[in-house]
């Protein structure tokens, strides 16, 4: 059946666990997980959208029509270095227009791929340049704004290179998409490709998780097994280093979590990664440690904070702007014909989110990063965000830096199926003043000092 609306009425993790269970096929079959293939980067790179099809449930099963970026599934990972200015050629050989979009990335507004509000669909047939400046490491998402473009298989990831990486003998990129195969609409969900599938490792390894949610709107209640790890980055921004309680991780549709791992089973073991159900876990991907003599014997130091680009500029709430963004069951067909504020860059939004329809849903905000606020705005999450989940019946409020000129998205969409149910954007003016920040943005005068923040921090290291 079908994923209901009722199962995302809350977004503790109990009820989404109840409601994985009640949506997810109940056999998973074990296979080879692939790894994306990389884009290459020279003058002549090219990305297309394209039909193709894969055997989602297994090598005996019926081969399913796609839509897929380069023949692939998911889509290419498009691996490139810090300070680079990044760019290819966008192809349609579809027989829609699409249009390619890079979520949080910082990019350009000209190259949001937002139709409807910035720049226009590609039509099939057509080509379009895609180039910008990679001003921002991490993991982010790559796919088309529409979400039933995303159900059918275009998305993929951007891995932006950290300037002085981690120390991890593997770096992995983990794309979870999700799929409506059989007549009763079951959900199947796929790792790179594959239904819950097994990669090789070797004890004594320190292994770079790169979890990415490419799901049209599930929240997915994950689970690491007993391995040593670490939280190092959420949503592409850098995050000091902690381990996630009981190796759980709840994921919105669209966001992204780096983890590092140590494999300090003995050799024949395996670290899992499954999906949380109600009435246990599935499978989704597992790294088979092989019987090779560990790697080593010692494990590496805990790992230290990834640096940020200009992490000192923090929003400063006094005198912000602040925006409303309320939504209901209805879903939004069309983006709001007026901004829901105009700003100059390089000054403070603080945009307050209420969700009055009846599902979870997640909340995207394009071409930026945010703090989650505390209920009072007395403080805020000690991470960035540029997608976060909102009940059903409760308000977020989210604090951020206005980056650059330009139309700028913020989207709600249903939990489940990915519906807009709201299509809102704010307006940024002028120019941004020198430096540099946090997610590209510029260092803005009401931008709280290093050694004072504007609100209080919470502590580096959450329970």
């Amino acid at each position: 059946m079908t994923m209901r609306m009722d199962d995302f009425h809350h977004t503790t993790r109990r009820s989404l666990i109840m409601a994985a269970g009640r949506s997810l096929g109940a056999s998973l079959i074990i296979g080879a997980l692939p790894k994306p293939p990389a884009l290459a980067q020279d003058a002549s790179a090219a990305l297309a959208a394209q039909l193709g099809e894969a055997h989602l449930l297994g090598p005996a099963a019926p081969a399913t029509p796609l839509f897929t970026y380069g023949g692939s599934l998911p889509g290419p990972t498009l691996r490139q270095k810090l300070g680079d200015d990044f760019g290819f050629q966008f192809q349609n050989r579809l027989s829609e227009p699409t249009a390619l979009s890079f979520g949080g990335y910082p990019v350009p507004a000209n190259m949001l791929g937002v139709p409807g509000l910035s720049g226009q669909a590609v039509a099939p047939g057509a080509n379009t340049d895609i180039r910008f400046p990679l001003t921002e490491a991490g993991t982010y998402l790559y796919a088309p704004f529409d979400a039933g473009q995303a159900a059918r298989g275009l998305a993929g990831a951007l891995v932006v290179e950290d300037a002085t990486p981690p120390e991890a003998d593997r770096d992995l990129v983990l794309v979870i998409q999700d799929w409506r195969l059989a007549p009763d609409q079951r959900i199947h969900l796929t790792v790179n490709g594959s239904p819950a599938a097994k990669l090789a490792a070797r004890a004594g390894e320190r292994v770079r998780l790169r979890i990415v949610n490419a799901t049209r709107g599930l929240f997915l209640p994950l689970k690491l097994d007993d391995h040593p790890c670490w939280i190092i980055s959420i949503d592409g921004r850098p995050a000091e280093p902690f381990p996630p309680s009981e190796g759980r991780l709840l994921m919105a549709p669209g966001s992204r979590v780096d983890v590092l791992v140590d494999l300090v089973k003995p050799p024949g073991a395996q670290l899992a990664l499954a999906l949380e159900m109600a009435d246990g876990e599935v499978p989704l991907a597992a790294l088979a440690y092989s019987a090779e003599a560990a790697l080593r014997t010692t494990p590496l130091p805990a790992p230290q904070a990834l640096p940020m680009a200009n992490a000192a500029a923090q929003p400063k709430l006094a005198g912000a702007t602040r925006l409303t963004l309320e939504f209901g069951d209805e879903p939004a067909p069309n983006f709001l014909p007026e901004a829901l504020a105009s700003v100059a860059a390089g000054r403070t939004l603080v945009a307050t989110v209420t969700n009055r329809s009846a599902s979870t849903a997640s909340v995207h905000l394009y071409g930026h990063a945010a703090r989650l606020l505390d209920t009072l705005d007395d403080g805020w999450k000690p991470w960035w965000h540029d997608t976060v989940g909102v009940a059903s019946g409760k308000t977020i409020r989210l604090a951020f830096i206005a980056r650059a000129p330009g139309r700028w998205p913020l989207v709600a969409r249903r939990g489940g199926d990915g519906v807009p149910l709201a299509l809102g954007w704010f307006e940024t003016t002028g120019q941004a003043t020198p430096g540099q920040a946090i997610s590209g943005q510029s260092t803005p005068a009401d931008a709280a000092p290093a050694d004072q923040p504007a609100i209080p921090m919470p502590p580096k290291k959450p329970r």
